[in-house]
């Protein structure tokens, strides 16, 4: 069943996307406010939409706030802060099953779409700035989070990699912030910088359901209509450069397990060609990776790759002993050699290919998932629905997948591991 795919322009800076698939059951609200990532204001921001999810100046207590989301078949609203490489996307969402689903004709899709819009124009304030026992315990929930990001150690390896590979680049900085940052933040800061990111942010409005709710955008972009914009331009992000030599860290740390990343950095633009060419490299549980590193020679534990399309560059994230970690960075580059020779079968090639179509097919299934992919087409020359994308796959040949090996060039290599072994 096609998807009906509709970007609109309300604003400087502010769109209105619908997308529209007749299967869905639940409708989708997502809003994300993209700014620049920063080390002065990641922290500032970050805190900004899981404050604006939790009240609004209407429904002013996080117990009203949460019986009128109850009250509506259980429908929900989040605040998220994410990293989209050199840019922090701050996402507020919200979800209620479709309207044909209620009793008595209840138009609860429209009632979410104004708590939402509430939710981001009319906050629930305090003497010029966020209600401070609001503001108090997002404030404390930030700095968890901030704190248990070293506690997930691939997570926090990933982290630290990302630091030395975009030395010098926003991309090498958290969506969080540092504890640091985030213990200064104030309910008047926080609320001076929304004001701040209302007008200068790039604002993208998605709607994802069964059909169009032409009421739903009324009600978000009047809202945001009134809001004085000082807009400056959308936020795009560069291909990361390339260091003169590879960069080589070994940190030591609390882990029984080290986690090695390697990363490559490419100006390789065809994107269909770089997917195939890493999953038959490392994306997949039939890669050369996988199959060879992993399973043949028991060098690690995982091994796979990963691609940052807006920053060029490719990862290969392995968990090793590190006494392999010599071992694994040979055959890895091996197996990338061997990518570059065009070594690899037919079988290979299209069983990979395969899986992407797979994977693509998959992506109209929810909501979310269809949003996210156009969100992250925002800053391509051309934006292409799934099954475009796979079109464009079809026509991937062996030299294309050989072109796209052999622009890969190592620019880091990161491990972080037990202190005994350093």
């Amino acid at each position: 069943m096609p998807i009906n795919y509709n970007r609109e322009k309300i604003a400087d800076g502010i769109h209105y996307t619908t997308i529209i698939n007749k299967r869905l059951k639940t409708n989708y609200f997502i809003v994300h406010l993209v700014t620049e990532l920063s080390e002065k204001t990641a922290s500032l921001n970050a805190i900004i939409p899981a404050v604006l999810s939790a009240t609004n100046a209407k429904l002013p207590t996080i117990t009203d706030f949460s019986k009128k989301l109850s009250s509506l078949y259980g429908a929900s609203l989040r605040g998220c802060a994410a990293k989209a490489s050199d840019n922090q996307d701050l996402v507020i969402s919200a979800a209620c099953i479709n309207n044909r689903y209620c009793f008595d004709g209840e138009k609860i899709t429209e009632e979410l779409a104004g708590i939402l819009a509430d939710c981001l124009t009319d906050p629930h304030l305090e003497g010029g700035a966020f209600f401070e026992s609001d503001f108090a315990l997002k404030k404390r929930e930030l700095l968890d989070d901030i704190d248990a990001e070293i506690n997930e150690k691939r997570s926090y390896a990933f982290k630290r990699a990302n630091q030395s590979i975009f030395k010098g680049e926003p991309a090498a900085l958290s969506a969080k912030g540092d504890r640091e940052q985030a213990e200064k933040i104030t309910a008047a800061s926080a609320y001076e910088q929304y004001k701040k990111l209302l007008e200068t942010a790039q604002i993208e409005i998605f709607f994802v359901g069964a059909e169009e709710c032409a009421e739903c955008k009324k009600i978000l972009t009047d809202a945001l209509l009134k809001i004085n914009r000082n807009y400056g331009g959308d936020n795009f992000s560069k291909l990361s450069t390339l260091k003169s030599e590879v960069c080589r860290v070994t940190e030591p740390h609390d882990v029984a397990q080290s986690k090695m990343f390697m990363a490559f950095k490419t100006d390789y633009e065809d994107y269909p060609a770089m997917r195939l060419m890493l999953a038959i490299y490392g994306a997949t549980p039939i890669s050369k990776l996988f199959m060879n590193v992993r399973e043949k020679l028991s060098l690690c534990y995982y091994c796979s790759s990963m691609y940052n399309d807006r920053k060029g560059v490719v990862y290969v994230d392995s968990g090793i002993e590190h006494s392999n970690a010599k071992k694994a960075e040979d055959e890895i580059l091996n197996q990338l050699e061997a990518m570059k020779k065009g070594d690899f079968t037919d079988e290979e090639f299209e069983n990979a290919r395969k899986a992407i179509i797979n994977v693509w097919k998959g992506t109209t299934d929810g909501a979310r998932t269809i949003a996210d992919w156009y969100f992250n087409q925002m800053d391509k020359k051309e934006i292409s629905s799934p099954d475009e994308m796979i079109e464009k796959l079809m026509k991937v040949t062996r030299e294309d997948v050989v072109a796209a090996s052999n622009s890969l060039k190592l620019d880091t290599v990161y491990v972080l591991t037990g202190k005994e072994a350093v």
